[in-house]
């Protein structure tokens, strides 16, 4: 498999550099949840007692080969599946008319984590369980599959990323399994992103990793990448997709550093689109954290925004 690098630099909503930080909510699929919940009544008011929405939930939104509309929830209480389980879950709702109305929340799978967790690469930001969701659009074999991926605690107390697969519209789904090498060292990973390449149908994820860390305390992490042709068997070893690794907690060894947005370490996600064969991950890279830059809070790098090809 070859990883063509490329370095990229945005500012992005919330960014440490350039602008001052935003405290609203994150943007798109923010803005498409907060207009279901707000505007189902006016399709479907029985529908809507189904859909209660927490202060702060996870989703990711995907649209079937069919133009049905999945959401996926992870609630951090209760109270977010009003008509579903009250376990610690990833759950699931669709609609099969375009989000005008929606059914009663299923689930994905049982999860340990309830929402965050602080472990050493992000220890103050806190690892959020985002479920990272999407469909095979594709014409082979298992057109119309869906595919969720999401991070949980390991038996061990690290952290892993685990998929899952659903083969009638959400309805039931595949046991949940690591999609990551089983290596001999403690590991963590986390915030997944998943990505259904609509031509081959080949499901894809990239992800944090800090299997390449010489602290000895899981500080630093590397952007890895996998992918399967059915959500069973995932390539393995899996791709180091970043070049150098990145360190959030510490500045080659000064810690505090001026250098890192302790409060925000590493944001809240990661992004990966994949398309006739080819992916791309994007990824936050503080590998020049300490470097002059002009015009940033800090007059220093601090985080940057990298991507790459991976073929």
């Amino acid at each position: 498999m070859q990883v063509r690098r490329h370095f990229a630099f945005a500012i992005l909503w919330g960014a440490t550099c350039g602008w001052a930080q935003n405290s609203s909510p994150a943007p798109v699929w923010w803005a498409k949840y907060q207009y279901l919940s707000q505007h189902a009544a006016d399709a479907a008011p029985a529908k809507t007692a189904s859909l209660v929405v927490g202060s702060n939930v996870d989703v990711s939104n995907e649209c079937g080969p069919q133009s049905e509309t999945f959401i996926t929830l992870n609630p951090a209480a209760p109270a977010v599946l009003a008509a579903g389980s009250n376990e610690n879950t990833i759950g699931l709702n669709r609609s099969f008319d375009g989000g005008a109305t929606f059914g009663t929340p299923g689930v994905v799978a049982g999860k340990s984590l309830p929402f965050a967790i602080a472990i050493p690469a992000i220890s103050f930001r806190g690892a959020l369980v985002y479920p990272a969701c999407d469909a095979d659009r594709s014409s082979g074999p298992h057109r119309g599959r869906l595919y969720c991926s999401w991070m949980d605690l390991t038996h061990n107390g690290t952290t892993d990323i685990f998929a899952a697969f659903s083969d009638d519209h959400g309805t039931t789904w595949s046991a949940p399994d690591p999609v990551t090498d089983h290596l001999t060292i403690a590991v963590d990973r986390f915030y997944p992103w998943l990505s259904v390449d609509p031509v081959t149908g080949v499901v894809n994820i990239s992800f944090y990793d800090t299997r390449n860390d010489t602290t000895g305390q899981r500080f630093m992490t590397d952007v890895y990448f996998t992918h399967s042709r059915d959500g069973v068997a995932w390539l393995s070893p899996n791709v180091r997709v970043s070049s150098v690794s990145s360190n959030e907690h510490d500045c080659n060894g000064l810690f505090p550093c001026s250098a890192i947005d302790y409060g925000n370490q590493y944001g809240d996600y990661e992004g990966l689109v994949s398309f006739g064969g080819v992916s791309h991950p994007i990824w936050t890279d503080s590998r020049r954290q300490q470097s002059s830059l002009a015009g940033c809070r800090t007059n220093q790098a601090m985080e940057e925004v990298f991507t790459a090809t991976v073929r």
